[in-house]
């Protein structure tokens, strides 16, 4: 994989994409840092999703019964608000 600055990336922003459409990804840096990669778009949609989203994981939990209150002891005292105001 092929890797540009920003500012030449920007500069050369077409042949980036025909790279990308011959099935070449193209990483572009920023300050120094990998920032994005450019894909084609049947590149992209083929990916594999393996990885839950993070709605998707709560959602599971959810349906599990794992979300509820935790039973430890907390350090504080539980008390109604606005009684600290008088």
């Amino acid at each position: 994989m092929k890797t540009y600055p920003l500012n030449e990336a920007r500069a050369e922003f077409s042949k980036l994409v025909e790279r990308a459409l011959a099935g070449e990804p193209q990483r572009v840096t920023r300050y120094g840092k990998e920032a994005v990669v450019i894909v084609s778009e049947d590149e992209w949609r083929a990916r594999g999703r393996s990885a839950a989203t993070l709605g998707a994981l709560l959602a599971q939990h959810a349906r599990g019964g794992s979300l509820s209150e935790p039973t430890t002891n907390r350090p504080w005292k539980e008390r109604p608000l606005g009684l600290d105001f008088a």
